[in-house]
């Protein structure tokens, strides 16, 4: 059923199903994990969670999908759309190795053995990626009418401790002066309200309200922001200034901010520029630094939530530690 090989002093798995040849690495040398490895194929093989199944229900092809899928892909921001195709093309190359063609044969195990096979090793985080993706990926298929259900839809991902950096205000100064244009409006839209690169490249100039002093992030196509969840921002009196000239004499469809090919140009400037002082973080840390001011000047946790758009308060939570004032405030209210 399977046997163990030694391959450049690696061990490897050759099994064979439905009278196909498989081989793959265990990813160690050591002889006794390489046999466990085996024996949990086995179980697996036993069970008829790996390998060239009967499918029973439609027979959408997995080619197929992950085609139509990669261009789906198409409507994200640069930086993601890359690294999606790249994961995108090693589920599938894991699939075709292991015999799977139809999207009616991917199975929970499949995921389990893709991440001892080909992510040993890597960061929980990155694990997470893959397999949230592609759980993204099938739930895409569902609503495609290509399976039925998404079949790894209860898969676990690895939990992640979560940490992040900020700028302090003299920090956000800095990257300010230095920057040219159109690099510093970027910057200071995105520290200012909070918005994600994609958010801030996808908005129209319907979407500003110069009246009323908010900025409505909403859908658009096939694109949508992260979460799915339309939200309105508020402005502050200089970038409220600031859109006012970026969508001067523009129609109401028109891009408010689009002086780059894609979002991923701004995302290297910003890069370059933290390099030159020094610094280190991300253009992503603006928003971080959006939501950690906020909390270190009072602002409720809830408020924040909304504000950056997250859809459950336990993302939000990361910030909370920073209004430990807030706190004291709230105990000190106690009537005894």
């Amino acid at each position: 059923m399977a046997s163990l090989f030694l391959r450049n002093g690696i061990y490897w798995i050759d099994y064979r199903v439905n009278g196909k040849r498989f081989r793959i690495s265990t990813g160690t040398a050591n002889q006794q994990l390489a046999s466990v490895k085996m024996n949990d194929l086995k179980v697996k093989l036993f069970k008829g969670e790996i390998g060239a199944k009967r499918v029973t229900g439609r027979k959408s092809s997995v080619a197929e999908f992950f085609r139509r899928y990669e261009s789906y892909c198409g409507n994200t921001s640069q930086v993601d759309r890359h690294s999606d195709i790249s994961r995108l093309r090693a589920w599938q190359e894991y699939f075709l190795k292991n015999g799977i063609t139809h999207l009616a044969s991917i199975t929970p195990g499949l995921v389990d053995s893709f991440s001892t096979d080909v992510l040993q090793g890597r960061k929980p985080k990155t694990i997470k990626n893959y397999v949230l993706l592609l759980k993204t990926a099938l739930n895409k298929a569902v609503e495609w009418d290509m399976i039925d259900q998404n079949p790894i839809a209860n898969v676990a991902t690895p939990k992640i401790v979560k940490t992040f950096r900020f700028f302090s205000k003299e920090e956000i100064q800095k990257l300010l002066d230095w920057a040219e244009e159109p690099v510093r409006t970027g910057i200071l839209i995105l520290v200012s309200t909070g918005l994600r690169r994609g958010e801030l490249f996808h908005l129209r100039c319907r979407d500003i309200d110069l009246k009323s002093g908010s900025i409505r992030v909403w859908p658009y196509g096939e694109y949508s922001p992260k979460g799915k969840r339309p939200r309105t921002i508020p402005m502050t009196t200089d970038v409220a200034k600031t859109f006012s000239k970026l969508i001067k004499g523009k129609r109401p469809d028109d891009y408010v901010y689009r002086p780059f090919v894609s979002d991923n140009r701004l995302y290297k400037r910003v890069a370059e520029i933290l390099k030159h002082f020094g610094m280190k973080g991300t253009l992503h840390d603006l928003r971080h630094t959006f939501a950690s001011h906020l909390a270190m000047e009072g602002v409720p946790i809830p408020v924040i939530k909304e504000l950056l758009g997250h859809s459950t308060i336990s993302t939000t939570m990361m910030y909370a530690h920073l209004s430990p004032e807030l706190h004291k405030a709230a105990v000190d209210k106690l009537p005894f």
